[in-house]
């Protein structure tokens, strides 16, 4: 979220004085088409009993694939809305009013929170006076519907969760009931886990995403993003060591998962900040603001990493002619369905356009995404018609909601592993060498290396975690393969160490150096 801010640090400032002084998106004649076809939604999801609700400049569109021929629909007697959500049963929208914005911000102006058929017919009704990004709960009747909201976007101190409330209303017969507090400090604006358990909010320019657990006493969000696999030199003694770089995080979504209710959805700003600390990412390398879409988990460790849609080629810069071409895209508006396995996310998609002052770049949400977060795959549902350089077609703030068919169960081990367990390294098992307790202890302990101990084991190739090759280590003769005596030397710190078979298969181990 926060799209205001980002859109004018993306576009330039003359660009976009252009447009918004010349240009309006009339509601009723949106510049779209679906573009996805039943027949793709069947095969990707199942069904194709499928909503889309989104907005540009302020008006809310639906597409509902389940009709015949699916369009681009407004909705009426909307006006002003900002990240809207479909309730789990499919026949509501909520929605913001009154500023595009969720935190932190001096601005004076107060967001209501309204619901409303969804439908391109029906009549809102207002949750709140002040509300902030609402959200429905997920796990409740189809009669009594719930949503809950913040009450503030002063984050003291720039955090959020320092200020205002998150609250919670139940709906019946359309009519919001008193409000009920899930938390009495602080503002959570991503939503709601399934089992009620979890918050979690983020923003742009925050220090990070934080996932609340309502249980703890503490009442202590955790940070998540935080990148703590990263190993870095340390500038006083040239060791390795580990390093919490917290990265700025943004569009934050609750799960929909029932097992994992523990995670989130968003993305980041980008690695700059880990290559500013000097350090390499093994295994996602370096990557650009909003280029990655994350779902990471309570204790910091990131589960599942989404790079952008490839159906959208992109061109250099200085290969441009000038007449739109595609030089630059990215994700935004990430949004968790209703259902444990998809998501929503639109693309931000940069042209370069040669006018009579000389050059030109526009930047629009210019396509809507399904993103199948089990599986990685992408079907694009929505796309604008018009790319020419005044266009002013940006879709914003997506909510997919897939029906969820009878007799569905959700995979338990869907999002059981971290990044580093499905790229086949090793993070349970820690293989400690060098360990001194005491002048009476041992000098050190050994494990029983068995992953390369034996007569298949070839070779082992050893890497710092900045991806630096340190050695390679080969079998002599005959002789029973032992990189202990190796292993033992390297100061403290991570490795990691693949070990290759006669039969060209490799294993790679994280190895956890605390000799003293």
């Amino acid at each position: 979220m926060g799209t205001s801010m980002k859109k004018a640090r993306i576009l330039t400032m003359m660009a976009l004085a252009a447009i918004l002084s010349t240009f309006a998106v009339n509601a009723q004649t949106i510049k779209a088409k679906v573009t996805a076809t039943q027949a793709v939604l069947d095969a990707a999801c199942g069904t194709h009993n499928i909503k889309l609700a989104f907005t540009v400049s302020g008006q809310m569109y639906i597409v509902d694939f389940s009709e015949a021929t699916p369009q681009v629909r407004v909705m009426t007697g909307v006006t002003g809305a900002y990240y809207p959500v479909i309730s789990s049963n499919g026949q509501w929208v909520a929605y913001q009013t009154g500023i595009e914005i969720e935190g932190p911000s001096s601005s004076t102006t107060i967001a209501k929170s309204w619901i409303r058929e969804c439908a391109a017919a029906g009549t809102a009704v207002k949750v709140a006076d002040t509300g902030y990004v609402p959200r429905f709960v997920q796990n409740t009747s189809s009669d009594t519907q719930e949503i809950v909201y913040s009450t503030s976007v002063a984050c003291p101190s720039g955090l959020c969760y320092n200020g205002g409330k998150t609250l919670k209303k139940k709906i019946v017969n359309k009519v919001p009931l008193s409000p009920e507090v899930v938390c009495a400090n602080g503002s959570y604006y991503g939503g709601l886990s399934w089992d009620n358990r979890y918050v979690n909010t983020g923003w742009e320019g925050g220090p990070n995403g934080f996932i609340l657990d309502l249980q703890d006493a503490s009442g202590v969000p955790h940070p998540v993003h935080t990148m703590r696999t990263l190993k870095v030199k340390k500038d006083s003694t040239s060791l390795d060591t580990f390093n919490l770089i917290t990265i700025g995080t943004c569009n934050i979504s609750r799960p929909a998962s029932r097992i994992f209710t523990n995670t989130m959805l968003y993305f980041d700003f980008g690695s700059a900040l880990i290559k500013a600390a000097g350090c390499y990412h093994p295994l996602l390398g370096s990557w650009k603001m909003h280029e990655k879409l994350f779902i990471s988990r309570y204790d910091g460790e990131d589960l599942r990493v989404f790079d952008m849609p490839s159906d959208q080629p992109v061109i250099p810069v200085a290969q441009a002619t000038g007449i739109g071409e595609v030089v630059g895209k990215a994700w935004d508006n990430p949004e968790w369905s209703n259902h444990p396995y998809y998501a929503a996310a639109n693309l931000i998609v940069s042209r370069e356009f040669k006018v009579s002052s000389g050059w030109q770049q526009t930047t629009n949400h210019e396509a809507i995404y399904l993103v199948n977060l089990k599986d990685s795959s992408y079907v694009r549902l929505v796309a604008t018609t018009d790319t020419a350089i005044t266009s002013t077609n940006s879709f914003l703030y997506p909510f997919l909601w897939v029906d969820t068919l009878a007799g569905f169960k959700e995979d338990t081990t869907w999002l059981s592993k971290t990044i580093w367990e499905k790229a086949g390294i090793a993070v349970t098992g820690k293989y400690t060498i060098g360990v001194k307790q005491g002048p009476l202890a041992p000098k050190s302990v050994r494990p029983v290396v068995s992953l390369w101990s034996n007569a298949n084991a070839s070779r082992i190739v050893v890497y710092s975690a900045l991806g630096q090759q340190i050695a390679t280590l080969t079998k002599a003769g005959n002789k029973q393969f032992n990189p202990e005596k190796f292993l033992n030397s390297l100061r403290p710190g991570i490795y990691f160490v693949g070990i290759e078979s006669l039969g060209q298969q490799r294993q790679v181990v994280r190895w956890v150096s605390s000799r003293r």
